[in-house]
C-alpha cells in the first residue's frame, strides 16, 4: 500500500511536478469523498441507478485524464501547467451533470459548487472566482432549462429558480472572499521568498568572503570544529593548509589595491580547483588562505596536494595584461599528530607556514617535532605576532629625555608595546626578537616611524616645544634594501621636519659591514635625519670606525649606570666615553637613570643628557603631553 502511495505521488521530472501531481490528488480526493454520497443518493431514490454510474464515470474519467497529463508532463506544455481553471471547469461540468442527473435534491449537489470554487483558492484572482462563479450560475440555468424540456415532472421551476438566485447573491461573494484569500497568500508568499532571499543574503555576507565568495573565517571555524568532532568519533585525520601569497604586499604597493584584489580573486579560483568537492577552502583575511581536508593522512598524498596547490598559484602568469611572478607558502598541520583542537592546529599550520617563508618562500613545510620546541606561549605569540598590526594591537610609550644642567626636556625616546588580547601590555624583550626571526619586524618598524612621525607633527600643531623624538631600527630594518624610500615617503607623507627624528642603532649593527653601514648612514644624514649609537660600551666598534660614523650621539649603556657611584670601574667607563664622545662632537646620553646619585655622577663627568625613572618610566601619549606642559610652565615662572 504504501509503494501504490509513492507511486502515485512521485513525478518524473522537476520536483515542481511532483508538487502539482500532490496537489490533484488531494483535489481528487474531494471526488473519492463523493462517490459513497452518490450511492447513498441512489439508495433512497433521489437518483437514478443508470444516471448515478454515469455521473461516477464521468467523475473517474477526468481525475484519470487529469492524472495521466501529470504523470507524462504533459501538463506542461500548457500556458498554466498546475491545470487549475481546467480543473476547475471540468469539476462544473460534472456537477452540472450530475444535478441534471438527481431527480430530487439538487439543492444538496448544488452546495458542492462552493467546494468546486475552493479549487482555486490559492491560484486564482478575484476576476477569475467571479468569471467560475458566472460559469457555475450559467451553467445551472442551462440544466433548469434542460429539466423543464426533458424532465419536467421531475422539477418545479420556481424552486429551481429560487435557488439559481440563492446562488447568484451567494456565488459572486465567496468569489469576492475568495479573491481576496488568493490575493492574501500571494503576498505572503513574495514576503516569504524576500524574507527567504534576505536571510540567504545575510548569511552569505556574514560566512563568505565578499571579494573571493570563498567561506570566511567564522564559517571555516564552524566547519573545522565539526570536522575535528568527526575525526574523533570516527579516528581519522585532519589537516590544515595555511597559505600565504608571498610578497603579496609589493603588489598592492605598486599596482594598486584594486589590482591586488583581482590577484586575490584568480588566486582564490586556481586553489578552488586543486581542491576535492568536500574539501573546505576559505579566505581568512588580507592574502591569507586556509584548506580543510578530512580523511587523508598520507604525507606523499597530503604533499601532492601541496606541490598542486603551488602550481595552480605559479600558473598566474598574467592578469589584464600585467605579467605576474607570484608564489605560495604552504604550512600543513595535522590532526591528532600536531593538535587535538582548532587553535593549535591553526597555531601550528601558521608557524609552519612561515618557516616555508623563511627558507625561501613557493614551498610547503610540515608541522615538525623540531617546530615543536616553540613553547606555548611562543606558538601563541609567533601566530598572533603577525595580526598584530591589522589588529591594531601595537602602542608607542614615549619616555622623556632631560638636560642635564638646566633639567628642560631636550627629547624623548619611542618604545614599542604590544598590548596582546590575551597576554596584555608585552615589553619588545618578549617579542622584538620573534618578530626579526619572523621578518615582521619591518612592517613593524616602518608602522612605528610612521606613527612617531604622524604624533610628533600632530604636538607641533598642538603647540608643544620641539623635542627630538628617538627610534629605534632593529638590524633586520637598517639592512633593509627599502629603508631610505620608505623613510623618505614617511617623512614626506606626515610632514615632519627630519631634523627632529633621531634614529637609534646600535654598535653590533653597524660593525658587521662598517663600509655599507658608513655609506648607509651618510644618506640617512643627507636626508637630515639624525643618528644615535644606542648601548654604547657593549659592542666591539674600534674608535677607528667610530669617529668615522656621522653619528650625532652615544647613549652609555645602562649596565655601565647601574652600578654608579659604588663602581669605579663604572666610573672610569663612564668617563672615557663621556671624553671621547665629547672629542668626536658627539652628545652624550646616559639611560636607565634611577638614583639621584647615578645623576650626580654623570653630571659631574659631562653627560649632556639622562633618561630614566628619576624623571618619568616610558608614558603614554597622554601622559607625556600633560608632563611636557607641566614642565614647561614650570620653567617659565622661573
Amino acid at each position: 500500500m504504501k509503494s501504490l502511495i509513492r507511486f502515485l505521488l512521485t513525478s518524473r521530472g522537476e520536483p515542481r511536478q511532483s508538487v502539482r501531481l500532490r496537489r490533484f490528488l488531494l483535489a481528487s480526493a474531494t471526488y473519492a469523498v463523493c462517490v459513497p454520497l452518490l450511492v447513498l443518493a441512489c439508495a433512497l431514490g433521489l437518483v437514478e441507478q443508470e444516471p448515478a454510474l454515469l455521473v461516477a464515470a464521468a467523475m473517474v474519467t477526468v481525475n484519470l485524464v487529469f492524472y495521466a497529463m501529470f504523470r507524462s508532463g504533459l501538463n506542461t506544455k500548457f500556458a498554466d501547467p498546475s491545470l487549475t481553471r481546467a480543473q476547475v471547469l471540468a469539476a462544473v461540468t460534472v456537477l452540472m451533470f450530475a444535478v441534471y442527473s438527481f431527480d430530487e435534491g439538487r439543492a444538496m449537489v448544488l452546495n458542492l459548487a462552493l467546494v468546486v470554487l475552493t479549487f482555486g483558492v490559492f491560484r486564482f484572482t478575484t476576476r477569475e472566482f467571479v468569471r467560475t462563479a458566472l460559469w457555475i450560475l450559467a451553467g445551472y440555468a442551462l440544466v433548469i432549462n434542460l429539466l423543464m424540456y426533458f424532465k419536467p415532472a421531475t422539477v418545479n421551476v420556481y424552486h429551481e429558480w429560487f435557488q439559481w438566485a440563492g446562488l447568484a447573491g451567494l456565488l459572486p461573494l465567496f468569489a469576492m472572499i475568495g479573491g481576496r484569500i488568493s490575493r492574501l497568500r500571494e503576498r505572503l508568499r513574495k514576503s516569504n521568498e524576500e524574507l527567504r532571499s534576505a536571510l540567504g543574503a545575510v548569511r552569505q555576507i556574514a560566512t563568505h568572503d565578499q571579494l573571493t565568495g570563498l567561506p570566511n573565517r567564522v564559517l571555516f571555524n564552524e566547519e573545522l570544529q565539526r570536522a575535528l568532532a568527526r575525526a574523533e568519533r570516527h579516528a581519522r585525520p585532519v589537516t590544515l593548509f595555511f597559505m600565504d601569497l608571498d610578497r603579496f604586499k609589493n603588489i598592492n604597493d605598486t599596482l594598486g589595491h584594486q589590482f591586488g584584489d583581482r590577484v586575490l580573486q584568480e588566486a582564490a579560483k586556481r586553489l578552488s580547483a586543486c581542491v576535492r568537492e568536500g574539501d573546505i577552502i576559505a579566505r581568512l583575511g588580507g592574502d591569507e588562505f586556509v584548506l580543510l581536508v578530512e580523511e587523508l593522512g598520507d604525507p606523499a598524498a597530503l604533499s601532492e596536494i601541496a606541490r598542486k596547490l603551488l602550481a595552480a598559484v605559479a600558473d598566474l602568469g598574467a592578469i589584464d595584461g600585467q605579467d605576474l611572478n607570484v608564489s605560495l607558502s604552504i604550512g600543513i598541520c595535522a590532526y591528532p599528530t600536531d593538535g587535538r583542537d582548532a587553535k593549535t592546529l591553526l597555531a601550528g599550520a601558521d608557524i609552519a607556514m612561515y618557516r616555508a617563508k623563511e627558507q625561501g618562500r613557493n614551498r610547503f613545510v610540515f608541522f615538525s617535532a623540531e617546530l615543536h620546541s616553540h613553547t606555548a606561549e611562543k606558538l601563541s605569540l609567533e601566530a598572533g605576532l603577525r595580526h598584530g598590526l591589522e589588529r591594531k594591537e601595537f602602542r608607542v610609550h614615549y619616555q622623556p629625555k632631560i638636560d642635564m644642567e638646566s633639567g628642560e626636556i631636550t627629547g624623548v625616546e619611542a618604545l614599542l608595546r604590544w598590548q596582546h588580547p590575551e597576554l596584555g601590555l608585552l615589553l619588545p624583550e618578549k617579542f622584538i626578537h620573534l618578530a626579526e626571526d619572523t621578518g615582521l619586524i619591518i612592517p613593524i618598524g616602518y608602522w612605528t616611524l610612521r606613527e612617531v612621525c604622524a604624533r610628533a607633527k600632530a604636538w607641533e600643531s598642538q603647540g608643544l616645544p620641539r623635542m627630538s623624538v628617538a627610534v629605534n631600527l632593529s638590524a633586520v630594518q637598517f639592512d633593509h634594501e627599502q629603508l631610505i624610500p620608505q623613510l623618505a615617503e614617511i617623512i614626506r607623507s606626515t610632514g615632519i621636519d627630519p631634523g627632529i627624528l633621531e634614529l637609534e642603532i646600535t654598535e653590533s649593527m653597524v660593525m658587521q659591514d662598517p663600509e655599507q653601514a658608513v655609506k648607509l648612514m651618510e644618506n640617512l644624514r643627507a636626508m637630515g635625519v639624525r643618528l644615535t649609537i644606542d648601548d654604547f660600551g657593549t659592542g666591539y666598534s674600534s674608535l677607528g670606525y667610530l669617529k668615522r660614523f656621522p653619528i650625532n650621539s652615544l647613549k652609555v649603556d645602562r649596565s655601565f649606570v647601574r652600578d654608579l657611584p659604588h663602581s669605579t670601574d663604572d666610573i672610569a667607563i663612564t668617563r672615557a666615553v663621556i671624553a671621547m664622545a665629547h672629542s668626536l662632537q658627539m652628545n652624550v646620553i646616559a639611560e636607565g637613570v634611577e638614583l639621584k646619585e647615578q645623576f650626580d655622577v654623570l653630571r659631574k663627568e659631562g653627560c649632556d643628557e639622562f633618561q630614566g625613572y628619576l624623571c618619568r618610566p616610558p608614558l603614554v601619549e597622554e601622559d607625556l603631553i600633560r608632563f611636557v606642559r607641566e614642565r614647561t610652565a614650570s620653567f617659565a615662572r622661573q
